[in-house]
């Protein structure tokens, strides 16, 4: 995209290795990037999930999704499922929830509950208007109340600038249950308990709120933790939330600005570099206190002590 001027669409015109990146926290260096099962793809990789069974599951967007496992090299494609998975969460019983952006023509987008081997067990999909089709983008499983929160883009038939609404969907009818049109709900995660994570931006505020099992109803629910009173709106986006095994939360924005929140409600920030190409800051993970993230100049990871 950048040799050729930022066209989104250049990396679709020439085949090449669809890789995984794979990067090593203890050391803070790159490995060898695991390989798909596509030897030439025009996709690049946009979503994994690490799976319990030991498979690394992943979507293209463009081309179909997949697992390949890191020990032996087995890899399988999900060409029955279709193209436009976009982001990927967990069920408690091993399949593999999926969102799916847009269907095949300008359809609406939905959120589909796959197998451990990729065969679509159901398809949910997204209510929409003549004139306004909504694209899934992130999703998360509340184990205790079985339903999937949803996040889209409401793409304006006739141009324009997209809205963007959160859903709250039965899994097992697909019936919606609630739809938050404001504060915008960022990105959202539960924990296997069932705790809820979720980012919520509302003019120039950008909050945290922490959710106990099964009290996640609505955009007021939990506890409240302010990140950022002096949000830049349409310059910066929360892309990931990360839940780690000591329970704090780690939320990833474009600009590099890292916020990881501990159980107690206290907050650590550290900004990471941007070069002069600007690029974006997808998800960082924090190992003790440390934080390192992927940084979509190049493949690279940027590591940082935490204040």
């Amino acid at each position: 995209a950048r040799e050729a001027g930022g066209d989104p669409m250049a990396d679709m015109r020439e085949p090449g290795p669809q890789l995984i990146g794979r990067f090593d926290l203890r050391s803070e260096s790159m490995l060898a990037p695991l390989p798909t099962a596509a030897a030439a793809s025009r996709a690049g990789v946009w979503d994994v999930l690490a799976h319990p069974n030991g498979r690394i599951y992943y979507t293209t967007f463009y081309e179909s999704a997949g697992w390949v496992d890191p020990a032996t090299g087995e890899a399988s494609r999900f060409e029955a499922a279709g193209s436009g998975l976009n982001e990927l969460a967990l069920l408690p019983d091993g399949r593999v929830l999926a969102s799916r952006y847009g269907a095949a023509g300008g359809g609406t987008g939905s959120v589909v509950v796959l197998d451990s081997e990729g065969d679509i067990e159901a398809e949910l999909p997204l209510a929409s208007t003549e004139d306004v089709v909504a694209a899934a983008k992130s999703l998360a499983y509340d184990p205790v109340r079985q339903v999937v929160w949803v996040n889209t883009d409401l793409v304006p038939g006739s141009g324009g600038a997209n809205r963007h609404d959160a859903r709250v969907l039965e899994l097992a009818t697909g019936r919606e249950i609630l739809r938050i049109e404001t504060p915008e709900l960022h990105f959202l995660r539960f924990g296997d308990d069932g705790r809820g994570f979720f980012t919520w931006q509302q003019g120039s505020r950008l909050a945290l709120r922490m959710t106990q099992p099964g009290a996640a109803v609505d955009a007021t629910s939990g506890r409240e933790i302010v990140l950022d009173d002096a949000f830049a709106d349409g310059h910066d986006f929360v892309q990931d939330l990360r839940v780690e095994a000591d329970g704090r939360a780690v939320v990833t924005r474009w600009s590099g600005v890292v916020h990881v929140v501990d159980a107690s409600g206290g907050v650590r920030t550290v900004t990471l570099p941007r070069n002069a190409e600007g690029g974006l800051y997808y998800t960082a993970t924090a190992i003790g206190d440390r934080v390192c993230a992927t940084y979509c100049t190049d493949v690279s990871v940027v590591c940082a002590a935490l204040p």
